[in-house]
């Protein structure tokens, strides 16, 4: 309990003492100090920079390394010859490949077929006119199974029409042709009206008095047959050689009716037309549903799919076989030669490049900064680029990319930037460059160097130094602090935004000046340090 009563005044006291030496400047050692060094404040141009150093390297280098086994039938390019991307650049040949491709093409063809035929299938579930005609009769109802080849409806073909056949010889069958003109009189009734030709029969049919007679139908308008009763007519045709009458009269002929049949088993689904309704040429009668149908078109469906898609990886294994150039480049290395036979085997990475090419339209600088600087570049930022080989040489880049993950080493975290800048005729790849990024630039400021500036309790101080003063205290023995504002700073100089006029005269706290007896609590890092091959110096 003694100890801790003690500890407290000691501590206080210690205290008070380095408070005093540090503002008072130490008296007890005032004659020891050295003569101090002095900055004027001034203006100029300050830039904050990181610089690091790395290698030249074409914008994109890229190795197309084999992708399978095969003959190499064909090289389209040499070293240094410069190629657009999808060029060809060498063609490999393989008869396995060549042959799955085959079989995977005729397996496309035959799923085709295969669904052709089940949509057909499901096609002819749909019911429908075969020409022109009457509804007679609808055979079914809506909800009966029938099996193919069952009649559904009967048609009457014509409607509105009435065909009468007449019989003429040989002599005048020559002259009467499909179309002509024709005359009907109706016997019973002495009723006359036109006609025309619609069909002419080539075949004679012989009669039972040996005469041979050759038909022509012709067809009226007008619903005129009774059934039941017999209604007999003259015909007289209009030919180019006169009036061809009929060798005896004929009888109306019943209209032509035609029994539909369904073409696929089902059920019937829905009836879209009434008996006696006039239906066109394919029009819809009635529909059937049938669940064997659907699912054979569906498992067409997917078959051909699956078919499909195996010609397209065959197609995809044989486009494999021919190297396109990637982007426009150059050349740099061809590493096979026309009738070498290449053997896939081991892992990629073993397997020795084809082709070798490189985009030399840009070049690029890979450079590790540190997670202090690197936080603060972007992309976009000015940077420059200069070699060793070619002092007083200077060329123009711009910050592509900054890492998202670093590298640590020796708990030390840094980041890959990428620097591009326009191709260097005179740099060869892999030649070792220094790159200085340009991270802020202030033009026309006030700045002193970074020694002038002190650190104290989170502010920042200046010591004004007095014309002819020789010593870090002024004539009391003490030191004049300015408490100053700050901008930006690189490793040389620090901006000042309030507290200093240009001429001002400020003490340094480093080199042979630097005051004796009188502790810098803390020194401001510049955060543009440089940062070299060697790491950051601190």
């Amino acid at each position: 309990m003694k100890y801790k009563k003690i500890l407290v005044p000691i501590t206080i006291a210690a205290v008070a003492a380095a408070s005093y030496f540090f503002f008072a400047g130490g008296r007890q050692k005032a004659a020891s100090t050295t003569p101090a060094l002095t900055a004027r404040v001034q203006r100029g141009d300050l830039t904050v920079s990181v610089k690091a150093s790395g290698t030249i390297q074409p914008y994109e280098l890229h190795e197309l390394l084999p992708r399978g086994s095969g003959k190499v039938v064909k090289i389209y390019v040499k070293a240094g010859d410069r190629v657009n991307k999808g060029d060809p650049l060498l063609v490999l040949s393989n008869e396995e490949t060549d042959l799955s491709l085959r079989k995977a093409e005729l397996s496309v063809a035959q799923q085709k077929t295969t669904l052709e035929e089940a949509l057909l299938a499901l096609e002819k579930t749909e019911v429908r006119s075969p020409d022109k005609g009457l509804v007679k009769e609808i055979t079914v109802r809506k909800g009966e199974s029938v099996s193919k080849g069952a009649v559904v409806a009967r048609l009457q073909l014509s409607p509105g029409k009435t065909l009468v056949r007449a019989p003429f010889n040989g002599y005048q069958i020559k002259n009467i042709k499909p179309g002509q003109k024709a005359q009907v009189l109706f016997l019973d009734s002495l009723f006359t009206t036109e006609g025309a030709v619609r069909e002419v029969e080539e075949k004679g049919v012989v009669q039972p008095s040996g005469a041979v007679f050759y038909y022509a139908t012709v067809e009226i308008d007008g619903d005129y047959y009774i059934e039941g009763q017999q209604t007999l007519v003259d015909v007289s045709i209009s030919t180019e050689n006169g009036t061809e009458q009929s060798v005896q009269s004929a009888a109306l002929e019943p209209p032509e009716l035609v029994d539909v049949k369904a073409e696929a088993a089902g059920t019937v689904e829905e009836i879209y037309v009434k008996e006696n309704a006039v239906v066109d040429e394919g029009g819809r009668l009635l529909s059937l549903s049938s669940e064997e149908v659907n699912r054979n078109v569906e498992t067409a469906r997917r078959s051909l799919e699956q078919a499909q898609l195996d010609y397209q990886q065959k197609l995809l294994q044989k486009e494999q076989l021919t190297y396109t150039a990637p982007f426009d480049g150059t050349i740099v290395e061809v590493n096979a030669s026309e009738g070498e036979e290449l053997i896939q085997s081991g892992s990629q990475e073993n397997r020795n490049p084809l082709v070798i090419m490189a985009d030399y339209s840009k070049m690029k600088v890979v450079v590790s900064v540190d997670e202090l600087d690197a936080i603060r570049v972007k992309p976009g930022m000015p940077a420059k680029v200069t070699s060793d080989a070619l002092p007083g040489r200077t060329w123009e880049g711009t910050v592509e990319h900054v890492a998202e993950i670093g590298t640590v080493q020796n708990d030390v975290s840094t980041f890959d930037v990428t620097v591009v800048t326009e191709p260097i005729e005179e740099l060869r790849a892999g030649m070792t460059v220094s790159v200085e990024i340009i991270m802020e630039t202030k033009e026309d400021t006030l700045m002193v160097p970074v020694s002038a500036v002190r650190q104290i309790n989170g502010k920042s101080f200046v010591v004004l130094a007095e014309k002819g003063q020789s010593s870090p205290q002024n004539g009391n023995g003490r030191q004049n602090f300015k408490e100053v504002k700050t901008g930006i700073s690189n490793s040389e100089y620090v901006e000042i935004l309030e507290g200093l006029n240009e001429g001002d005269l400020v003490l340094l706290t480093s080199g042979t000046g630097r005051t004796t007896g009188t502790t810098q609590r803390t020194q401001m890092r510049p955060p543009g340090m440089f940062i070299g091959p060697s790491g950051p110096r601190r």
